[in-house]
Formats: structure tokens, C-alpha cells, sequence
């Protein structure tokens, strides 16, 4: 993040539908500082990540017949789910969970678009609901940041981004400690943490690798995660149609665009949609990849239709249909074919692991020669395979 007018003119840079917005013309990286927002969307979803966080650190406490709630015992090759073990000889079972979940994600996009990314996915729980709170409470406002990066390197400065940076640390190694309690049970991993590196070194190898790869991604990676990374984005084009609920521009009602508030349409062109927007992106440009439904943009443009005195729902959660001739229908034929496939997923997992028998015992003839001859006997070799 250098200095001078150029930089500047990078900030200050629109987005478009031919090039990423978060990297600049030359190849280097536009980091986004999106704007603060408030409304009735941002309340809801500081609940529902207050409550997922909630549930992410507890249920490593939480036992059940004297094991915790959920703990994947790697080397002892088994799971410990809800009070059920699981072996490895279950592991076929992953594939019914893991397709039914997924066809229920289906069903969640097909009928309302990205919900799933803006509000409840570990990547924006984390980064929009605590990294970034924590980057504006140390170093300002969204004008305030842009202009300090801008600026000299001063005390202040040093300081504050000194702060957020160990601050992000800090909260990657909680975040990092919490998912190996997963792992290792909370219990045994206090005592791991009190104990010298060397007493345990595969714990704590994996801890401080965990915590660089959270830092990494927080600190200078963030919304390349969604954009990059992560396939979900790209797959919202064959599950998404013109029926889905998604975040949408009234272009009807909008345009033509005037800074006047008593000319053209409704939008002022005021640029805050994509001041607050986490991966950089008009929306009034469409439906695009890179917007992960968020709804930071509805809150925003909300706000400003108050201070105007217009309506709100400028941009809402719409269909395409519906933005365009005001209908739309939720129950198509994909939902039932998605629905059908997870409700299949999820039963045979669920039927299967009820009909597991809590002991097995197999008798399995030895590999190689059939029976062993000495003198007058013969000796039949087989292996015992007992699982508890």
C-alpha cells in the first residue's frame, strides 16, 4: 500500500464486469476498505454470527457418556459424533452425509442465491464479523484508513496498524486452537498448551501451522478466499436461475442515474453500495461471481433512500423475474430433484448408522498357504478382527 496520486487514483477506481476490482490495472493488489454499515440486515446477522461462534467454541466442552460431543480421533481412526463412534470401517458412511448435505445447499441456492456465503459461512463469520470490527475499531473509518495508508509513515500509524496486525495474530491462534480442540480433546489440549513445544511436538506444529495459515488469510488474503479459492462462487451460475432469490438493482425503478435527487431515477449515484461492499463490486452491474450476497449493500442504499426521502427496496432481495415483471415462482422442478437427492443422502447415512452393531468379531482365513501340515496335524491359520 504505497503513497502518492496514483495509488489514489486506484482507490478511487469504479468496478466493472471486465476486470476484478481488488487487482489494479498493473497486477498489484487493491486492498478494499469497505465502508461501515448499519441496518436492519447487519443486526441480523450479528446474531447469527454471535450464535455461531457461540456454538464453535462450546461444543468441544460439551460431553456425552464421558466423550466429547464431537471428536475425530485421527490416530485412533475414529470419530466420536453426538455420543456414536464411528471407525474407519464406517468411513464409507462420510459419502451419504457429504452428498446430503450438499444437496440441501442446493436447495438453499436454488431458492435464495448465496445466503449461505453472507451469513453463515466460517470465512465471512470470521473476517466481516470479527476481523474486520476489529481493523475499524483500531484504526477508523473507512476515509480515515484510506487516507492513513496513503500517508507517511508516521508513529500513529506504525502504531495502530502495529495493533491490528498483532490483534489479528491473536485472534488466528484462538481461532486455530479452537478447531484442533476438535481434534484433540479440550481437556488434554490445555494441558498440550501449558506444556514445553517439545513435549509435544506434533500438537504444537500443527498449531502454529493452523494459526499462520488463519493469519495469511485475514491479515493480507481475505476476500481472495471467496473469489479464488473457494468453488461454491462458481457454481452458483448452473444452480442459480432467473426464479432464485438473490441481491438485485431495481434498474426500472433507478435509471437513469442523476446526482440530483429530483432528476432521472431513484439512484443518486452515491457510490455507497460499493463502498460497503466486501469483494468490491457494483451491483448495479448485475448479478456477478464475486458477490457473495451479503446484503451489506441493501443496508446501505436503505440509508440512503431514508435521507432522500424515497422508498426503499432500490436494491432488495428480488428474483430476476421479479425485478423484472414482479413475479416469481420458489418451486421449481431442480428444488425437487436437489431435495429428493438429499433427503436420499441423508437417509441411507442415517439408516445405516442406526442398524451399526456396537461389537463386531470377523474370522477371517490368513493370507497365504490355506492350512499348515506337521506330522499328523493340520493347522489352520486365521486372523481375529474385534471391533468395540
Amino acid at each position: 500500500m504505497g503513497d502518492g496520486p496514483e495509488k489514489l487514483r486506484k482507490v478511487r477506481r469504479r468496478p466493472d464486469l471486465d476486470t476484478m476490482y481488488t487487482i489494479n490495472t498493473d497486477g498489484s493488489r487493491n486492498f478494499l476498505h469497505p465502508a461501515d454499515v448499519k441496518g436492519r440486515w447487519q443486526r441480523f446477522k450479528s446474531i447469527v454470527w454471535l450464535l455461531l461462534i457461540a456454538v464453535y467454541v462450546v461444543m468441544p466442552w460439551i460431553r456425552v457418556d464421558g466423550r466429547p460431543l464431537i471428536h475425530l480421533d485421527l490416530p485412533g481412526r475414529a470419530a466420536h459424533l453426538f455420543g456414536q463412534t464411528f471407525t474407519n470401517q464406517d468411513f464409507y458412511l462420510v459419502f451419504f452425509l457429504v452428498s446430503g448435505m450438499g444437496f440441501f445447499l442446493f436447495v438453499l441456492t436454488s431458492l435464495l442465491g448465496r445466503v449461505w456465503c453472507g451469513f453463515v459461512c466460517p470465512q465471512t463469520v470470521f473476517m466481516e464479523g470479527v476481523v474486520r470490527r476489529i481493523e475499524r475499531a483500531i484504526e477508523g473509518p473507512r476515509n480515515r484508513r484510506i487516507r492513513r495508508n496513503l500517508g507517511p509513515w508516521t508513529g500513529d500509524k506504525v502504531l495502530r496498524k502495529g495493533a491490528t496486525q498483532l490483534s489479528i495474530l491473536l485472534v488466528s491462534y484462538i481461532i486455530a486452537h479452537v478447531f484442533l480442540s476438535y481434534f484433540i480433546p479440550v481437556r488434554e489440549l490445555l494441558e498440550v498448551v501449558r506444556s514445553h513445544p517439545a513435549a509435544h511436538k506434533s500438537a504444537f506444529f500443527w498449531s502454529m501451522f493452523w494459526t499462520g495459515v488463519m493469519y495469511f488469510n485475514y491479515a493480507w488474503f481475505r476476500e481472495q478466499t471467496c473469489l479464488i479459492v473457494c468453488p461454491y462462487g462458481r457454481l452458483q451460475s448452473t444452480l442459480i436461475d432467473d426464479d432464485t432469490v438473490i441481491i438485485g438493482y431495481d434498474e426500472k425503478r433507478g435509471e437513469p442515474r442523476a446526482k440530483g435527487v429530483d432528476e432521472g431515477g431513484d439512484c443518486i449515484d452515491c457510490f455507497r453500495c460499493v463502498e460497503v461492499c466486501p469483494t468490491g463490486i457494483d451491483i448495479r452491474n448485475g448479478l456477478q461471481l464475486e458477490c457473495v450476497g451479503c446484503s451489506n449493500c441493501i443496508d446501505a442504499c436503505d440509508d440512503i433512500m431514508d435521507r432522500v426521502e424515497k422508498p426503499r427496496g432500490l436494491l432488495r432481495y428480488d428474483s430476476t423475474r421479479g425485478f423484472e415483471t414482479g413475479k416469481r415462482r420458489l418451486l421449481r422442478p431442480r428444488v425437487f430433484i436437489y431435495l429428493v437427492m438429499g433427503i436420499i443422502g441423508l437417509a441411507v447415512f442415517g439408516v445405516r448408522a442406526g442398524q451399526r452393531e456396537p461389537f463386531q468379531a470377523n474370522a477371517l482365513r490368513a493370507r497365504g498357504m490355506p492350512f499348515i501340515l506337521e506330522e499328523t496335524t493340520i493347522r489352520n491359520l486365521y486372523g481375529l478382527h474385534v471391533q468395540n
